[in-house]
Formats: structure tokens, C-alpha cells, sequence
């Protein structure tokens, strides 16, 4: 079923909510504009939609993130943290049996997250077999194993979706950037091979991002050019742009990635009429708190305090809280205007 006038109405508020600029850099507006364009349609609803629509019971969702910050080349917790959070609104949702690709050396912090959320974290066979468990598995650094291993995980779990988040990807040279442009191609486990692998088999893909230099930011090419201030030329030998050449299916902007993933999660939650199914703010606490103590940074001040792009942890838990009351009032849209509004009165 199509989502109705009123689903569509809370959406675009969901939209607005996950684009509002607290960074200060300026290019989120941009970015939002773009890709509301190219979707014709609130983004969060686009990727819940067709998650809802694709995924079945049993079935695996691939999901990938961590970006490394230097000098550390470690992740930071945008990314992480909403791919754990939603891996647990697709199990409680779908039922989905979700794995987490990532970096080698963001394995710990990625699996601490998802621990963080609630769910199991088990080997490649338990996160099949088993409810509410997760894998989390590292990804290669070179292009050569990183083929190899897309048609291998392609093949044997064939998954019904692929969604990155927060997760850099390649340019036209091949190489990975910062939003700001500076160079992290050795650090990268080259996962642009699983989502171009999985576009020639149809698999649905959904890039969630907030700089331009992540996965599915192809698809808003030219306003990332225009945006970002670094977008048309890195700062580093490639002399290319930061925007990577693999499009998604979907494509979802915020300003933090995080927020788009808990977008996608109250959009996925309205449109099941189970407002369970976005993670609540003790949850998103948690998951912070895990992911910092694992050595995730917040990426602004370089801190393991719980947080992202400078955000402090507990204001996150607001926009949870937000989220969670627009599903409820989604669920009965409209409902200030019918009488009596109280029934005491």
C-alpha cells in the first residue's frame, strides 16, 4: 500500500527535523534540496518504504559504516551508532537478520554499538539462525579482496538490501576522502565493491550521509561540487573531487548520518503503525556510551565523550524523542481538529 497524504505530511517533517543545521557547516540545506529533488519525496519515507517492501522475514540486511578520523584512522560514533539502531528497528520490525560490515580496526566499536542497541552480536552463521543477533565482520583493504569478498557475502547470504551509513566511498581516482578532502584511501576497507557488486544484481541499496563524501552521495553529484567547500578538489595527490562515484538506490541526508538512520527507523515505525519499532532514548544513550568506551570519537573535539560532529550525547535522545512524537501523532493525523479535542471539556 502507498503511504497515505498524512504519512507523507509527517515525513517531510521527519525530513526536516534530521536536516536541521546544528554543525554549522552550511551545506546541509544543499544536500537536503538535492536529494529531495532527485527522490520527488521525503527521503526518510523513500528508504523506510522500500526497506518495508523488499525485506522479509529471515532475510539479511547488509549494513555498512564507520569512517576513519585522523590521526587516529579509528571511527568515529556517527555511523555506527545508527547502524546499530537501525539493525534493531529492522529485527523488531521485519525480523531482518542484520550484519555490519566495516573497517578492521572498527570491528570492537561497531560491535559495542550494536551490543549497545540490544541485540546479540554472534558469528556469520548464529546472526542467520538466530533472532535478535547481529554479525559484525571486517572488510578488506584492497580492491582485489574486496571483489573477492562482495561475491562471496553476495552469494552466500544474498541479502535483500545494502545500507551505508555515514561510510566514505571511493572517487573517480579510486580514493577516500574527509568531507574536508583530506586522504584516508589506506585506511578504507574498499566496501564500494559490495554495493557495485550488489547494483548489477538489483539489490536495493540506501546511502544515509551529511558531508558529500559518503557512499550514495553520487546521486546529488553537482550539489556536492557546489556545497562543499572541498567537494570539486581534495587536499590531497589525487587531485579529484570528494564525491564518490557509486550511487545508491536511496539516498537520505541529514546533519548528522546518525539522524538519518533514526529517520528512516520513525518512518519504518509510522508506516507498521509500531512505534516501538524506533529505538527510545535510553536505548540511543546506551549505544553512545558503548560506542565511546570502545574508542569511537565524536569527531569534533576528537573525545571519546559520548557524541557525534560535536553534539553532545544526550541531545541525540531529544531528537529520538522528537522522532517518537511524530509517529504517535502520525498515527492519528489530524486529530487537534476534530471534537471535542478533550473529553472533559
Amino acid at each position: 500500500m502507498a503511504p497515505t497524504v498524512a504519512q507523507i505530511t509527517m515525513a517531510a517533517g521527519m525530513d526536516a527535523l534530521v536536516n536541521v543545521e546544528v554543525g554549522g557547516r552550511g551545506v546541509v540545506g544543499a544536500m537536503h534540496a538535492a536529494a529531495r529533488d532527485a527522490e520527488g519525496g521525503p527521503l526518510c519515507l523513500a528508504a523506510a518504504d522500500r526497506l518495508l517492501r523488499t525485506i522479509h522475514r529471515r532475510d539479511v540486511v547488509i549494513l555498512a559504516t564507520g569512517l576513519p578520523i585522523a590521526p587516529w584512522f579509528r571511527g568515529e560514533q556517527d555511523g555506527p551508532v545508527g547502524a546499530a539502531t537501525l539493525a534493531r528497528a529492522l529485527v523488531l520490525g521485519i525480523g531482518a537478520r542484520p550484519v555490519i560490515v566495516t573497517d578492521p580496526a572498527n570491528v570492537a566499536l561497531c560491535a559495542a554499538a550494536v551490543a549497545g542497541a540490544g541485540l546479540h552480536v554472534g558469528s556469520l552463521e548464529e546472526a542467520r539462525r538466530l533472532p535478535t543477533t547481529a554479525a559484525v565482520l571486517d572488510f578488506p583493504l584492497e580492491w582485489a579482496a574486496a571483489d573477492a569478498r562482495a561475491a562471496e557475502l553476495l552469494g552466500s547470504l544474498a541479502p535483500a538490501a545494502l545500507i551505508a551509513i555515514e561510510r566514505p566511498g571511493a572517487n573517480e581516482h579510486g580514493h577516500y576522502h574527509s568531507a574536508a578532502g583530506l586522504p584516508l584511501t589506506e585506511h578504507c576497507a574498499k566496501i564500494d565493491a559490495l554495493f557495485r557488486a550488489g547494483r548489477a544484481r538489483e539489490v536495493l541499496s540506501i546511502g544515509v550521509g551529511d558531508g558529500g563524501n559518503e557512499l550514495g552521495c553520487a546521486k546529488i553529484r553537482d550539489a556536492v561540487l557546489r556545497a562543499i567547500p572541498r567537494g570539486g578538489r581534495c587536499a590531497c595527490p589525487c587531485g579529484g573531487t570528494v564525491v564518490p562515484v557509486t550511487e545508491t538506490d536511496v539516498l537520505v541526508t541529514a546533519a548528522i548520518s546518525n539522524w538519518g538512520a533514526y529517520g528512516i527507523e520513525a518512518a519504518m515505525a509510522m508506516l507498521l503503525g509500531r512505534p516501538d519499532v524506533l529505538h527510545p532514548r535510553e536505548v540511543d544513550a546506551r549505544v553512545y556510551d558503548r560506542c565511546a568506551a570502545a574508542g569511537a570519537n565524536d569527531a569534533d573535539a576528537g573525545l571519546l565523550d559520548p557524541g557525534a560532529d560535536g553534539v553532545p550525547g544526550p541531545l541525540h535522545g531529544h531528537v529520538v524523542d522528537l522522532l517518537a512524537c511524530m509517529v504517535r501523532n502520525a498515527l492519528d493525523f489530524g486529530k487537534m481538529y476534530r471534537e471535542p479535542r478533550y473529553p472533559w471539556l
